[in-house]
């Protein structure tokens, strides 16, 4: 599953974020604003998407009819559903296609923060070896100590033995030979037993580091970033109109033949009532993950909650359009 965190995508992440640090020297700030010009850059699919939405909605009281009159005949009541998709310009697969694009875009945009993570990491511990764990700053983020350590009751300051070994192994990509040729040459690392193993001489440089700062005992944070992801999420599911109709509105009727039964309407509430909380908790549990870090749950964070505005403002903005017309109309 590598693939999915590791690939073109990512590699582009990565370029695009050290730009925009380049021009704005914070990570976090840094994340944000990429955060805010992707999802610009998905909106007319956004967009195109919802007006695809509002036909179906519009379509809602003609399928029932259908349904109702080709109950017995599956094949025809497909056949009739198509003809009247094509008449009104209805496209089923478009309601799948905005989760299509963002998804794999979730999954490199973690791929990308866990390389950063690990180039961060990596240039932190040999700065402190080179010049003295009293030189370095650990990056925080408000509450949170290190930035790119999960925001997390559990998790360290600073990565333990396995957990960097962890780091240069899995984005072995971002880490030059010269970088790790210093890691050796400060004694950071050891090929022993027939493999190449983190020294105790990392262990005391991390503890030196969270001691200079003070933090001797601390964890990295409180779960606050995960919380807030996963309470944006909710937001977003929950006041999204087409979550809110999805039991309503049959998507696929053809295979759906009973979807205006009072029972397969109770399943469909069910399926979304239980979707409207399983993706908040699997946000919350990605953020808080050691493999994790602050960075993508500050990403996560952001995404969800524009999703949020922005729907709410195209919402605002279809209302008043509506009424511009009712008032047109009734004048006329």
């Amino acid at each position: 599953m590598d693939f999915l965190t590791n690939n073109f995508i990512t590699d582009f992440f990565i370029i695009c974020m050290k730009g925009v640090n380049a021009i704005i020297p914070n990570y976090a700030v840094s994340i944000v604003v990429l955060t805010i010009l992707i999802r610009l850059a998905i909106l007319p699919l956004d967009l195109k998407q919802r007006r695809n939405q509002a036909k179906m909605t519009a379509l809602g009281p003609e399928i029932q009819s259908l349904q109702k009159r080709y109950a017995n005949n599956p094949q025809k009541l497909q056949f009739k559903q198509k003809e009247l998709y094509r008449k009104v310009g209805y496209r089923p697969m478009m309601g799948c296609l905005p989760m299509l694009i963002q998804l794999p875009i979730l999954f490199a945009f973690f791929g990308a923060m866990r390389a950063l993570a690990s180039e961060q990491t990596v240039g932190l511990i040999l700065d402190a070896a080179q010049f003295g764990v009293d030189q370095v700053q650990l990056p925080s983020f408000f509450w949170v100590h290190n930035f790119w350590q999960p925001d997390s009751g559990f998790a360290n300051i600073l990565p333990n033995a396995t957990e960097f070994m962890s780091f240069l192994t899995t984005n072995s990509k971002m880490i030059s030979p010269e970088t790790m040729s210093m890691l050796k040459s400060f004694g950071l690392l050891e090929y022993a037993d027939g493999g190449l193993h983190v020294t105790q001489v990392y262990e005391n440089i991390a503890a030196g580091i969270i001691d200079n700062e003070g933090l001797t005992g601390f964890r990295n944070g409180w779960f606050i970033l995960p919380v807030l992801s996963g309470a944006a999420m909710f937001l977003q599911q929950k006041f999204n109109p087409q979550g809110q109709n999805a039991a309503a509105n049959p998507m696929m009727p053809a295979m759906q033949p009973q979807a205006d039964t009072p029972e397969a309407q109770q399943a469909q509430g069910c399926s979304s009532k239980v979707m409207l909380w399983v993706m908040p908790i699997f946000s919350i549990y990605i953020c808080t993950q050691p493999t994790s870090n602050a960075a993508f749950a500050l990403y996560w964070f952001t995404s969800s909650m524009y999703a949020f505005a922005q729907m709410r403002v195209i919402n605002w903005a279809n209302k008043r359009k509506s009424k511009k017309n009712e008032i047109i109309v009734t004048n006329e």
